[in-house]
């Protein structure tokens, strides 16, 4: 199906309003249980047609801080929200909150060590083999933050692979979306402590080898708990810097 210029441009412009009212939200300019203002009211704000309104809302909804009801479109906790809003959320400041970014890696370090240990269980002399073979890859290039990223990530992928888990590959396509692309463009200079590191991956490097899931999953929830720290820590240094620049007078500059 086609749609003509002024569908196209009705659907554009939906997307924008919902954009706008999806910061206010999040910003807390509308509470939760609150009522939006009225399609016509929006309508009249926006200077668009009430279509493009409708249209708005209903992306609102599938976003989850929004409930359509036939008493008007009342503001839901974000708390109930889908996915999807994680990447606004990290968007609303130049640099995303520490405490929200340090959640992420919490949840995420949980979810990719059960799955790990799962994994390491069920795994074939092959796959063994496979993990392995990426945990040596990783302790030659433990000073490489970048690289290390990219085989950490393969490795989660290869645990849940295993797992035959379609719901933990959907959660990590998700942060991938949401979450490591918008801290990769940050430029953050995140550095492991190097003997803990490498600590790290030798336990896990034996976990693996003695299949033992405890171990593994162990392993796996001290990286990413460094991690976490390191993450902060770069996070709260640079708001530092931001925070500094902005404050010199133009005498300074």
């Amino acid at each position: 199906m086609t749609l003509s210029s002024d569908e196209t441009h009705s659907k554009s412009r939906a997307e924008e309003i919902c954009d706008i009212l999806r910061d206010e939200i999040l910003c807390g300019q509308y509470r939760p249980g609150e009522r939006l203002p009225s399609e016509r009211d929006l309508a009249a704000r926006f200077t668009t047609n009430r279509g493009a309104i409708r249209e708005s809302l209903k992306k609102l909804e599938q976003l989850g801080i929004a409930a359509i009801k036939p008493g008007g479109v009342r503001v839901v906790a974000v708390q109930e929200a889908s996915l999807s809003i994680l990447g606004p959320l990290l968007d609303l400041e130049d640099v995303p909150n520490e405490r929200l970014v340090g959640h992420v890696l919490e949840v995420l370090g949980a979810l990719i060590a059960q799955s790990a240990g799962s994994a390491v269980e069920a795994a074939t002399v092959e796959e063994l083999e496979q993990m392995q073979v990426l945990v040596e890859t990783m302790t030659l290039a433990v000073e490489d933050a970048d690289a290390s990223q990219e085989h950490w990530r393969e490795l989660a992928r290869l645990f849940a692979s295993i797992n035959n888990n379609l719901v933990l590959h959907l959660i990590l396509n998700g942060l991938k979306t949401q979450f490591v692309s918008r801290m990769t463009g940050l430029g953050l200079e995140v550095k492991l402590p190097l003997q803990q590191n490498i600590e790290n991956l030798r336990q896990l490097a034996q976990g693996i080898a003695i299949q033992d899931s405890e171990v593994v999953s162990l392993a796996i929830n001290r990286h990413f708990a460094s991690l976490r720290t390191c993450v902060q820590q770069a996070l709260l240094s640079t708001i530092a810097a931001s925070d500094s620049t902005r404050s010199r007078s133009p005498a300074d500059v």
